[in-house]
């Protein structure tokens, strides 16, 4: 009984169409690379109505701030080319999925700097976790230093030299294997170059840990198939979960669908919800569907002629009743006409 339950509110509409969200699933860590800014993250992010860029690298959790005058592919690839020629080119990028990462200008830059840019699921900020980790602490500094009205760049400048917890270097150590003047004193012994060999293992352990306690409440959602129906969970103005068909697995939890109206969408495994209704492409409305009385009378019922219950042809009144109705409502005839005995 509780399968068919199941099985019937997966068919139903209605239900499909308003539902609550699903929960979340186990945290899936990115790899930690061998070595420095040899995997960056990149975000756009807006603070007291400006446009700032901010790339992060994966390794040393050392991130860079840019301004932005307009959030066009030129301005962002040319931020990024005075990001590279400063520290190397990666060998992977990661952003998210809308613009100006999905134009023409930003595949041909990829390509021209040979570096492997992929793209997390739109609407889904937890699949770049690093960059968006990395945007909240760079508004933080930012909203600390407008208060107190002071130097925003000294600020980035501490925490680059802030040893980081369960890791013991800073992320400028990190990253350029050394530490940065600063305004607070400092031998100058600790001004020298000096390699870290423990930080993968330490970056490992952290992750395993935020791992451990993250997944004790999650569960993991099944694969969905190529073919199968689901709802797209409503994203802005849209209120209800959206009827759509997978075309493919684009990567890890991550799906390229498409709606009944021909419209394509990629979305995160925890933005789709599996149902049993039938597919209907082209935004071609299924047929014979009419909603039934409390008897489960069916449609072609609704239609009652009286053309064999005419009256003697001594009257000339034509008395041939015809009930009609408009789409599936039901049109009910007046009591007087239920009774046609008195025509015999």
């Amino acid at each position: 009984m509780m399968k068919d339950i199941e099985s019937f509110i997966k068919e139903c509409p209605v239900c499909a169409t308003i539902q609550d969200e699903q929960g979340k699933e186990t945290l899936i860590s990115h790899e930690i690379p061998d070595r420095p800014w040899q995997k960056i993250g990149t975000d756009l992010f807006q603070f007291d109505d400006k446009q700032y860029f901010i790339t992060v690298d994966y390794y040393s959790d050392f991130f860079e701030i840019d301004r932005l005058h307009d959030k066009k592919s030129k301005e962002v690839i040319t931020k990024l080319k005075a990001q590279m020629a400063r520290h190397g080119i990666p060998e992977i990028l990661i952003s998210d999925n809308g613009p100006p990462y999905n134009s023409k200008d930003f595949a041909y830059f990829s390509e021209n700097y040979e570096f492997k840019h992929t793209t997390s699921s739109p609407l889904y900020p937890k699949s770049n976790g690093k960059v968006e980790n990395a945007v909240k602490i760079a508004k933080n500094l930012m909203k600390k230093c407008q208060l107190d009205k002071s130097d925003p760049f000294l600020a980035l400048l501490d925490w680059r030299n802030t040893p980081s917890e369960n890791i013991g270097t800073s992320a400028v150590q990190r990253l350029m294997a050394r530490r940065t003047i600063t305004l607070l004193p400092i031998k100058t012994e600790l001004l020298k170059p000096a390699l870290t060999s423990t930080v993968k293992e330490r970056l490992r352990e952290r992750k395993h840990r935020s791992a451990f306690y993250y997944n004790r409440t999650a569960k993991d959602l099944p694969e969905i198939k190529s073919g199968e129906t689901v709802r797209i969970r409503p994203f802005g103005h849209e209120k209800n979960w959206t009827k759509a068909k997978v075309n493919e697995k684009v990567n890890i939890r991550s799906y390229q669908v498409i709606t009944e109206d021909g419209r394509l969408y990629r979305r995160n495994r925890k933005h789709l919800r599996c149902t049993n209704e039938p597919f209907v492409e082209n935004n071609e409305e299924v047929t014979d569907k009419t909603v039934s009385t409390a008897e489960n009378t069916p449609p072609s019922a609704y239609k009652t002629t009286f053309e064999n219950h005419k009256p003697p042809s001594a009257d000339k009144t034509n008395y041939a009743l015809t009930s009609t109705r408009r789409s599936t409502r039901e049109i009910k005839l007046p009591k007087r006409y239920e009774d046609f005995k008195m025509y015999k």
